[in-house]
């Protein structure tokens, strides 16, 4: 692969410069799904060294699996973003997250009270405020894939179910222009906006 200040070592695509090839944010996943779609060099090999090291044994989940966004640093947590980006590229299989969860916590018992209790303390707060803080009882649903990812993905596994596929239809008709996300899902002409808002004018994934 050519030199490119905004590929870290592992071979993934960020929104600012790499110093010393350096992971220069915590989206380099997704980031590199962008540049994947839209033809830039991918290495594939690296990709898959560097997903190796995104999976550590964690015997308290329940697929023993705990994902993390690079290899050798477990914070921040894992996240959709994130999520999407692996799956898109072709590393992240159905049996990597716990059902649609990819919580690298255990998830205790469902507890009505105490659920409403810590979203009722969340509320106002950054979202690291519930793993910085250990509102477990949260993990449920701020670690789910959401509804509106999820057809995406059973495409890339290579199958189907028609609740999903009605929600992305749904989504696809409402996505933030000014995102990447719903181009990555859907494609369309919006591709523009998105990526002038992410990176800036001399990065590659602006020049096409």
């Amino acid at each position: 692969m050519s030199v490119n200040k905004y590929v870290d070592k592992y071979g993934r695509y960020h929104d600012k410069p790499c110093l010393n090839t350096e992971s220069s944010s915590n989206n380099g996943w997704v980031y590199t799904a962008y540049a994947e779609k839209l033809g830039l060099e991918i290495n594939y090999p690296k990709l898959a060294t560097c997903f190796s090291g995104c999976k550590i044994a964690n015997k308290d989940l329940g697929n023993g699996i705990a994902l993390i966004r690079s290899p050798n640093k477990e914070l921040p947590p894992m996240s959709r973003d994130e999520v999407l980006g692996m799956v898109a590229l072709g590393f992240l299989k159905q049996h990597h997250l716990n059902g649609w969860n990819f919580s690298p916590y255990p998830i205790p018992k469902f507890n009505l009270f105490k659920t409403i209790s810590q979203f009722l303390e969340l509320r106002g707060k950054h979202r690291n405020y519930l793993w910085q803080n250990k509102l477990e009882h949260t993990y449920r649903f701020a670690f789910s894939v959401p509804l509106s990812d999820r057809h995406f993905i059973l495409q890339k596994w290579g199958k189907f179910n028609p609740l999903y596929w009605l929600v992305a239809k749904v989504d696809s008709m409402i996505g933030n222009p000014t995102n990447g996300i719903p181009w990555l899902k859907y494609g369309g002409p919006k591709r523009e906006i998105a990526m002038q808002s992410e990176f800036p004018e001399d990065h590659p994934l602006r020049k096409l």
